[in-house]
């Protein structure tokens, strides 16, 4: 039985040695004409030519958070106990509400991980219709609503949805301006919570 089995694990050996070319050399065959090289693009052949970064919603942030009266106690209370913060500016006007879904998924999922400061400024501010927003004269007596929006000025708040992230050293980790994605959002707050 030994000598069978021998004799198959040879054979067998032979054969992948010939089926690798271990066999008779064959003739080198003639070498083939090689195709023209094709242009390199117009674009990349321009010397250096930069491409613009369509991520400046995504850049990493590393600044400080700011201080100052326009701070609300809540969130200066947890910036200044070194707590993850996410702040979502948002306006409560628009129809749609996927952000805060979003939001309350992620924290759901990363229970305890970062703290929500969640602040309405499309209430606390008019746009006319040249573009130009103005806090409304209406809201300007509140506290709160003047806090809210020396909050969005301060953190270069442009639009509604708007996220930040802060993370346990109180600096300013992540800005996201539009509509979240939850894979990206909780990158992030995984992130800020190291």
């Amino acid at each position: 039985m030994r000598r069978t089995v021998l004799v198959l694990v040879v054979v067998a050996l032979t054969l992948a040695l010939m089926g690798c070319g271990g066999g008779k050399a064959a003739e080198a065959p003639a070498p083939a004409a090689t195709p023209a090289a094709a242009p390199a693009p117009a674009a990349a052949a321009a010397a250096g030519a930069a491409v613009g970064d369509r991520s400046a919603n995504m850049t990493p942030t590393f600044e400080p958070f700011p201080t100052g009266t326009f701070v609300p106690q809540d969130l200066k209370l947890a910036i200044d106990a070194k707590r993850p913060t996410l702040i979502y500016f948002y306006d409560s006007s628009s129809v749609s509400n996927t952000d805060r879904s979003i939001i309350d998924a992620v924290r759901d999922q990363n229970r305890g991980l970062i703290d929500l400061a969640a602040y309405d400024i499309g209430r606390f501010v008019t746009t006319s219709p040249d573009g130009v927003v103005s806090v409304d004269p209406a809201f300007a007596a509140d506290p709160a609503a003047s806090q809210a929006v020396g909050l969005a000025k301060a953190l270069g708040v442009t639009s509604a949805p708007f996220v930040v992230i802060t993370d346990a050293q109180g600096y300013i980790t992540w800005k996201f301006r539009g509509l979240l994605d939850k894979t990206f959002l909780e990158r992030e707050v995984l992130r800020a919570g190291r």
